[in-house]
């Protein structure tokens, strides 16, 4: 697998699981009181949204630069895409993806 591939996995996952943490973190800060630590660290909770938005866009240039590299259908890369923005699902769709790579790169050896 190629470096590109080996960077979309990794960026795939830390989003992933940074998108978890972004939800559990908002849900917890509107089903606690004040005092609590959500709320009490709300900047903190904020720099780490911010930094999931910046992996993000980065796993989209990844997406795009694979789709391109790979000739995936625009409704795989759509797909793909939007199912990065869900949790839980982003891993399925990581896992989608990769297997895709290894597919195509199995009938380019051959």
């Amino acid at each position: 697998m190629s470096g590109l591939a080996k960077a979309y996995r990794v960026v795939a996952y830390v989003v992933g699981i940074n998108l978890i943490f972004v939800i559990g973190a908002w849900i917890a800060q509107l089903s606690t009181d004040d005092s609590s630590w959500w709320n009490r660290n709300s900047d903190l909770i904020g720099i780490i949204d911010m930094i999931h938005g910046y992996l993000f866009m980065a796993l989209l240039v990844l997406i795009a630069i694979l789709s391109r590299r790979h000739h995936w259908k625009p409704a795989f890369v759509i797909t793909t895409m939007l199912f990065a923005t869900v949790p839980f699902v982003s891993f399925w769709a990581e896992h989608r993806a990769t297997a895709a790579i290894r597919a195509d790169e199995a009938t380019a050896a051959a």
